[in-house]
């Protein structure tokens, strides 16, 4: 009983974790990327997060300009509860990944209709 005991609490003391990575990627590459207004490179970059929900990804780009865009992270079904508790007690690090891309080369909509009233600015 007592080696089930002891076996017990060196497990409970090996904490595992999990830890949240975000892949941002661009086409063409290049683009400081900013999450919540946080610089956080050029891209490709994968960085880890706190926190799942909304959040506003900002590229900038210096041929093609600045976008952005909001993004939701949900969490994966083994970190709700009580699940999560059973991942923290992992001996091992877990790691949800999330990767967004983006083609900047591409007009988005707001982007035409700034150029249609400048061309009829222009008229």
């Amino acid at each position: 009983m007592f080696r089930f005991v002891c076996v017990l609490v060196l497990l409970c003391m090996v904490e595992g974790c999990y830890t949240t990575m975000v892949r941002v990627t661009t086409n063409p590459a290049g683009s400081a990327v900013y999450y919540d207004s946080q610089p956080k490179g050029e891209t490709p970059a994968e960085f880890a997060v706190d926190w799942y929900g909304k959040h506003k990804v900002t590229l900038d780009h210096p041929r093609y300009g600045r976008r952005e865009e909001w993004v939701k992270l949900k969490a994966p079904a083994y970190l709700w509860f009580p699940f999560d508790l059973f991942v923290a007690l992992l001996p091992f690090k877990v790691t949800d990944r999330h990767e967004f891309s983006y083609d900047l080369t591409q007009v988005t909509k707001p982007e035409r209709e700034a150029e249609r009233h400048e061309s009829e600015r222009a008229q």
